[in-house]
């Protein structure tokens, strides 16, 4: 005969369980998933930044040019007819994208924690270097969607914020009406190491150059106050 099951156990067991133990399952469950999903998106802009710096060598050493690449794409079509995402305006993209980031250690680590749909948004939207880690740091810091990704982009999030004057909300310069002088005299002067007689032109000039790290690490404190990030 088996082992009598202790008397705890068996009071235990009809213990209705609580609705959030089995919660706490479907938490673990999804965020496995979301662990795998992040693993099989790093591993394929480590692939696409790979061919990238593949073409742009032998563009560099062997002389390949369009119709090469245009070859390689219905080679790879014909030897794996299965592979999605290799057409030759495609593998341009990721020489492009290599070219782009290759000499920016900062910012490499960041387009590996976005989609390629996301990479390739800002790519082609972004005008300048320092409009393309803005996008990047906020896009990561905000889990954005490529829908709103593609909404920001589409309101001029970058010129609003870093390139247009700040705009304080209506409560705040009813409370502190001295705080647009205090923010930009105080804080982006001191910080972009401007002289006290700066001109507006320098502000704005300084803030392209520097793009201030802390005004992204400081999204969340930011966004009561300047009305472009909450915009509609």
């Amino acid at each position: 005969m088996g082992k009598k099951v202790p008397k705890e156990l068996i009071r235990r067991a009809s213990t209705p369980p609580m609705q959030h133990d089995f919660d706490h399952v479907l938490t673990l469950i999804d965020a496995a998933r979301t662990r795998a999903v992040a693993a099989v998106n790093t591993t394929l802009i480590d692939l696409y930044w790979s061919i990238g710096e593949h073409i742009t060598n032998k563009i560099a050493n062997d002389g390949w040019g369009q119709g090469t690449v245009i070859a390689l794409a219905e080679y790879i079509q014909r030897r794996q007819p299965n592979a999605r995402g290799f057409s030759a305006q495609n593998l341009w993209r990721m020489r492009q994208f290599f070219e782009v980031y290759r000499d920016k250690p900062k910012l490499s680590p960041l387009v590996r924690e976005l989609s390629w749909t996301h990479n390739l948004l800002i790519l082609s939207r972004s005008k300048r270097e320092e409009e393309r880690e803005f996008y990047l740091r906020v896009c990561v810091r905000e889990r954005w969607s490529k829908r709103e990704l593609q909404r920001q982009l589409d309101s001029a999030l970058f010129e609003r914020v870093v390139l247009s004057p700040v705009k304080l909300s209506a409560p705040l310069t009813e409370l502190h009406p001295d705080a647009a002088t205090v923010f930009q005299d105080s804080y982006l002067v001191e910080f972009l190491n401007l002289s006290k007689d700066h001109a507006e032109a320098d502000l704005h000039r300084g803030l392209v150059e520097r793009l201030k790290d802390f005004l992204i690490e400081s999204w969340g404190s930011w966004s009561f106050i300047l009305r472009p990030w909450t915009a509609t």
